[in-house]
């Protein structure tokens, strides 16, 4: 589950990438989308934070 965890990270922040500067958007530039996207990538990283953790006994 780790590499999943970042593998999703990094999509998500070349998709904030892609929001922020409106590639591939007619309507333009799409802040909200691109702090979503950013929060999901700070997400999956604490989730693979709490992966690489000690298991409890």
């Amino acid at each position: 589950m780790k590499p999943l965890a970042l593998v999703l990270a990094v999509v998500f922040v070349i998709i904030a990438g892609l929001y922020f500067t409106g590639h591939g958007y007619p309507a333009g530039v799409h802040t909200k989308h691109g702090i979503v996207s950013i929060i999901l990538a700070l997400l999956c990283l604490v989730w693979y934070r709490f992966q690489s953790a000690a298991p409890a006994r």
